[in-house]
């Protein structure tokens, strides 16, 4: 070989090594680390629920996360999660207790399974219990566990609903019976 080809040789090879190096390291893989922050990450909800931190509870969230309450439409985002904790909490929502059944996760995503309990402490109402699924869809940003989604399911049915006042000419009718 002539020293142009081997210069060329040579310079191929210094090349593959320099990009090689700078290529990005593989994502860690998800463990032990992981699993821990994701349920320290559940205790500190809970808490905050039980002090009724809605801004706290929302930052808990990433920036496009979600919460997704049975029997109600989905809400994204900062304000909107925020505005639903304080109606919870305006509602008399307290006592939170979550335990996690599954922790897994494959690189920055993961999920919880568990249960909870829940007591609805209307000022104008009874007391009432409940108790149900939970399931976080969860991505490290940064190093840092957020939520993704954040979905929850009684597993009581519905309440029903109020019965209907009597329409006023109804009303008339039974009076004068």
């Amino acid at each position: 070989m002539d020293r142009r080809r081997i210069g060329m040789v040579v310079a191929a090879i210094a090349l593959a090594v320099a990009v090689g190096a700078c290529a990005p390291e593989p994502p860690r893989e998800f463990g032990k680390i992981d699993v821990d922050a994701i349920n320290a990450m559940m205790a500190e909800f809970v808490t905050a629920y039980n002090a009724k931190d809605a801004e706290k509870l929302a930052n808990m969230f990433s920036g496009t996360g979600m919460i997704m309450p049975a029997n109600a439409s989905a809400l994204r985002g900062f304000e909107p999660v925020r505005g639903y904790f304080q109606g919870r909490f305006a509602d008399g929502a307290s006592d939170l207790t979550i335990e996690a059944r599954d922790v897994s996760g494959h690189g920055p995503l993961a999920y919880l399974t568990g249960t909870y309990t829940l007591h609805m402490k209307p000022a104008d109402g009874t007391d009432t219990k409940d108790r149900g699924k939970i399931l976080w869809v969860t991505r490290n940003l940064g190093g840092q566990w957020k939520l993704e989604v954040h979905s929850w399911s009684s597993d009581f049915p519905p309440a029903p609903p109020p019965a209907p006042e009597p329409a006023a000419d109804e009303a008339a009718k039974t009076k004068k019976k």
